[in-house]
């Protein structure tokens, strides 16, 4: 059994190094600015995927109602100086 589970192990930190998603490191930052209630105001399903339309350009900060006017100002900065 204890072979299984180290063969299993293995088999999974494999797959894990080499299938593992490069993810944009933008859409965390943004995401953080945002307020995280998750209320679909903005037309979106929740936090994660309105900052994944901002950091691709498709939405504009203003969107989010939710966020007060500091918060879409500094989101608007963080994504305009990263691209």
């Amino acid at each position: 059994m204890t072979g299984i589970g180290l063969l299993f192990a293995v088999i999974l930190a494999v797959a894990y190094r080499f299938l593992k998603v490069q993810e944009d490191p933008r859409i965390e930052e943004t995401e953080d600015l945002l307020p995280g209630s998750n209320c679909g105001a903005c037309g979106e399903p929740g936090c994660r995927a309105f900052a994944e339309k901002l950091v691709q350009g498709a939405e504009q900060p203003s969107k989010c109602t939710v966020a007060s006017a500091e918060v879409r100002t500094s989101a608007t900065a963080s994504v305009t100086v990263a691209s």
